[in-house]
């Protein structure tokens, strides 16, 4: 699944629907969920009937009030077989592309995993993680796979090449900008306290 700003109904549908099943298993109301997640009931509503698509800081406002983790809102299959349940194939990475911030993430986690989100970041020139800093109880690392970007954590700012690696307390605020001139490809590993 693809998730974009310019995204067709279907695909937009799904999301929605995930949204909606996760909230109607925890019993909220629209109204609860917006208190929980800071989103208007209004946005809400539009994300889960499938006419808007929310940005990557709305799916994190989310993921945190559902207490599920990102991979939630991706497309995976319900009912996976044995191995989907510890591979993920090449050709089965659900996808989620954020056009306006430059950003696509694929999951590379087996649906079903709630502490540790293994994903491949591509970030195209320019791109970044947004202008305010992110916080996340629990832990954050990677590896820069191809190109090149800015990783600030606090007040310290590190620039990764190509095969450079990290790990941080996620609850410091960090942000990230791709500082090449072409795409730059990173494998980020969250473990989320919030989800487990």
């Amino acid at each position: 699944m693809v998730v974009d700003d310019d995204l067709d109904t279907e695909t937009l549908q799904g999301l929605g629907d995930r949204l909606r099943k996760l909230r109607a298993e925890r019993h909220m109301t629209l109204a609860a969920l917006s208190v929980r997640s800071q989103i208007s009931v209004g946005m809400l509503s539009n994300i889960e009937r499938g006419k808007t698509s929310p940005s990557l800081k709305t799916l994190d406002r989310l993921r945190i009030a559902l207490g599920v983790p990102l991979a939630s809102f991706f497309d995976t299959d319900a009912g996976q077989s044995q191995e989907r349940a510890v591979v993920t194939r090449a050709h089965q990475r659900s996808t989620l592309l954020f056009s306006e911030s430059g950003l696509t993430k694929e999951l590379l986690s087996p649906a079903g995993h709630r502490e540790l989100e293994m994903l491949i970041l591509s970030i195209e020139p320019g791109g970044s993680s947004g202008a305010d800093p992110w916080r996340r109880v629990g832990e954050k690392c990677g590896m820069v796979l191809q190109g090149k970007f800015e990783l600030q954590v606090g007040e310290q700012r590190y620039v990764l090449d190509e095969g450079d690696s990290f790990q941080f307390d996620s609850a410091q605020p960090h942000r990230f900008t791709n500082v090449a001139p072409g795409t730059t490809r990173v494998m980020w590993i969250i473990k989320s306290e919030e989800a487990g």
